[in-house]
């Protein structure tokens, strides 16, 4: 989780943030921080969700997860209210978004199976 570590102090220094002060907002200690940023400890997926919500980061972002589109010109993506909601609601289940991060058309249709 190099990428963590990396991301967690970058996001905390652009606000100005002790450790002390992190670890407040997010209901652990200084040296919880310390050693999440040192790499010595893996913080717990609340922990973890927490700190990307008080950060204001995304929490794929936070883990080296991000989502890759390929590069198009002009290439512009719209979406829905609906489309947000759904993919709120999808990330909330880390092992699903996962899954279906793997294979899409796979997960959709196990879910349309599951509900005929």
């Amino acid at each position: 989780m190099v990428v963590f570590q990396k991301r967690l102090k970058e996001a905390r220094k652009q606000r100005s943030l002790t450790q002390e002060s992190l670890g407040k907002a997010i209901y652990v200690s200084k040296q919880e921080v310390c050693l999440y940023e040192s790499g010595k400890r893996t913080p717990p997926i609340d922990v973890l969700i927490r700190i990307a919500n008080f950060l204001e980061v995304d929490f794929l972002w936070l883990i080296g997860m991000e989502l890759e589109f390929p590069k198009a010109e002009n290439r512009i993506v719209s979406l829905s209210e609906k489309d947000i909601e759904i993919i709120e609601a999808l990330k909330k289940d880390s092992k699903l978004y996962e899954k279906f991060l793997e294979d899409p058309d796979r997960v959709i249709a196990a879910i349309g199976n599951h509900w005929k």
